[in-house]
């Protein structure tokens, strides 16, 4: 069986209990470059979290010398995330992996078996929709606009 029709690598999310504290050491400490700032919020972030008025903040981090690629730092003010849920870690919560159909790429995962987590859902101007890997590691397909393969170059790096 071929792949599926994948564009690039995108990112790496990272789930922090304290967002400055993360900056702190992303971007002030290793020196990776801020791309974005956004608030999150609405049924697409519900949609991917599960919780019902869903609210946080991510900020993207450009990776000096890795081409396009990025950490995005996510904090959640609702659910809260004040430590790592029992029995998991905060670290990173998901990869991901651009496609240029999110709809197609969805149909596709159907049409395998791998019984994506939600239909594709728009969350802060991109659609995604997530899988779970067989041990439970959150994977993101997700859509830019304008013909853009990663978050960094879709946010002008």
């Amino acid at each position: 069986m071929s792949a599926l029709a994948f564009r690039d690598f995108s990112h790496i999310t990272v789930r922090v209990c304290d967002l400055e504290r993360a900056l702190a050491f992303y971007r002030d400490g290793l020196g990776l470059r801020q791309l974005f700032d956004v608030r999150l919020d609405g049924p697409g972030l519900d949609a991917v979290t599960g919780a019902k008025g869903a609210r946080g903040r991510m900020v993207g981090l450009l990776v000096p010398g890795a081409g396009k690629v990025s950490i995005e730092l996510i904090h959640f003010e609702h659910p809260p995330l004040t430590r790592p849920p029992e029995g998991r870690h905060s670290g990173w919560g998901n990869i991901s992996i651009s496609v240029a159909d999110i709809d197609a790429a969805h149909a596709e995962c159907v049409a395998r078996g791998l019984a994506p987590l939600s239909p594709p859902v728009e969350v802060g101007g991109v659609r995604m929709f997530f899988l779970t890997d067989p041990d439970g590691a959150r994977v993101e397909l997700i859509e830019f606009s304008g013909g853009h393969t990663t978050s960094a170059a879709w946010n002008g790096a």
